[in-house]
């Protein structure tokens, strides 16, 4: 404890500065530990806050292996109750990526079967009828590539099942018919979510950054900068998929809207048509004020300010000036 003596005005300013540094010094040696007196079991010291192994360490792999577009696609994927089957040569990472998708999925459950390490022998689950999200651990390369050239797996995919290798990075999407091509036309927050991936991937090649290694992240956690970089590209996501939500987050009341009291069972049910209908309302009037606005002087003057604002840049890119500029 320090005691500062401050004026009124010398408080507002300095002292949350001297409770910020406190906290930032008093949680930077703060640890979680146990010791067990029962046999050979080792004392266990963990930094606090404790280390976020799906929700960093699995967020973090899954950012080192594919693009966030890819990412994104593989969640709606999950949103649309399609199956998915991660394969690898470590199980750590296999799990972990596993129950990344769990939490990314947030403010939905997934609501399917869920079995982070499948046994390659029992690989014939791919055929399920039921979604899943499920992961396979091979010992080597070429077995990961008899996984995914198995006949059982090439047939599943034809009915919706999508495979990502975490240990090559290669996303497979169902061939589903249909479902490629609406998840790559659906808008998606690619521009964020690139950046915060390559910080992300920026940090990995620190040899001090604990990303790269499983048991160095379970002793030490992120970096302050990986963590913050990790929660708001996860709170992008977040936002994102709750958007598919459309008014049911408004209000907490508002789910009586979309649905009917059944008086003979005593349940609510949810009718989608009730969801979708405003939705589809909304879009054919968002259709309708933009092809109005399109045919007016002023949406064609824009235009046409964009023309001459490119020819102008052009121009001045390839100037003498700019020349100079650039060699100087």
């Amino acid at each position: 404890q320090t005691k500062l003596r401050l004026s009124p005005q010398e408080a507002r300013v300095k002292l949350p500065k001297e409770m910020q540094r406190y906290r930032k010094d008093s949680l930077k040696n703060q640890t979680f530990q146990l010791d067990m007196p029962i046999g050979r079991f080792k004392k266990i010291e963990l930094p606090l806050p404790l280390p976020q192994m799906s929700g960093q360490w699995g967020l973090s792999r899954l950012l080192l292996r594919i693009r966030t577009s890819a990412l994104i696609m593989l969640l709606k994927l999950l949103l649309m109750e399609r199956s998915v089957l991660i394969i690898g040569l470590s199980s750590e990472e296999v799990t972990t990526c596993c129950f990344a998708l769990l939490e990314l999925i947030d403010p939905y459950t997934w609501a399917s079967a869920f079995m982070p390490i499948l046994p390659t022998d029992m690989l014939d689950f791919v055929s399920s009828p039921v979604p899943f999200i499920a992961g396979v651990v091979v010992n080597a390369p070429d077995e990961l590539m008899v996984v995914e050239d198995d006949d059982r797996v090439l047939a599943a995919m034809q009915e919706g099942l999508s495979v990502l290798n975490v240990s090559s990075g290669n996303f497979s999407i169902t061939a589903e018919y249909g479902i490629e091509e609406m998840l790559r036309r659906a808008a998606t927050p690619s521009t964020q979510l690139a950046f915060y991936q390559a910080r992300v991937r920026h940090f990995a090649t620190d040899e001090s950054s604990a990303l790269q290694s499983f048991g160095t992240f379970f002793k030490t956690g992120p970096t302050l900068k990986e963590s913050l970089t990790l929660q708001s590209l996860k709170s992008i996501i977040k936002q994102h998929l709750q958007s598919f939500a459309g008014p049911l987050l408004e209000h907490p009341d508002t789910w009586k809207l979309f649905g009917d009291f059944n008086d003979i069972t005593g349940t609510f049910d949810f009718s989608p048509d009730k969801f979708l209908q405003p939705l589809k309302d909304q879009m054919i009037f968002q259709l309708q004020f933009q092809e109005m606005m399109t045919h007016t002087q002023l949406f064609v003057g824009f235009v046409e300010d964009m023309q001459r604002y490119c020819e102008t840049r052009d121009e001045m890119l390839f100037s003498d000036q700019a020349q100079f500029i650039a060699d100087w």
